[in-house]
């Protein structure tokens, strides 16, 4: 757990405006973890508060930039995602963090970081960061830097 948020964090600290992140992973992998990070590493001050919004779709916190946190796992279609205008979020001045982002992966714009936890064990976690687009690709060679001064 304190890895994982750790990970998110140097994310969250290279995160600009208009980044949108594409959680993916089982129920209880650590989404919700990494976006703590994200949090931490946008420097929100009480990550506590970062909790699942599965009930209210889209919460919001401050940090260097606004954070919008949603999490479609209750949704039943892209449509429901385009309803709350979630396309307006994306293309704003905050980060856009999705949870369960493979059931509304046509509302993602055509660029975006996708990032999979998978469950290995009880405590153990397999985090796969990748992207989608041009404009992350220097974004992605920032994190494998900082990710070999972590080892």
């Amino acid at each position: 757990m304190e890895q994982t948020i750790e990970l998110g964090s140097l994310v969250g600290f290279l995160l600009k405006a208009g980044d949108v992140v594409a959680l993916s992973g089982q129920l209880g992998a650590g989404k919700t973890h990494f976006t703590k990070g994200i949090a931490k590493g946008q420097g929100v001050k009480d990550i506590k508060a970062v909790t699942s919004p599965s009930y209210v779709i889209v919460k919001q916190h401050t940090g260097r930039l606004p954070i919008y946190h949603f999490d479609a796992y209750r949704l039943k279609s892209a449509d429901e995602m385009y309803e709350i205008d979630c396309v307006g979020f994306f293309w704003g001045e905050g980060i856009s963090i999705i949870e369960w982002a493979e059931k509304v992966m046509e509302c993602l714009p055509d660029e975006f970081i996708k990032i999979t936890i998978n469950i290995l064990g009880k405590t153990s976690r397999g985090i796969n960061v990748s992207y989608q687009g041009e404009r992350y690709r220097n974004f992605m060679e920032e994190v494998k830097e900082k990710v070999k001064c972590l080892k």
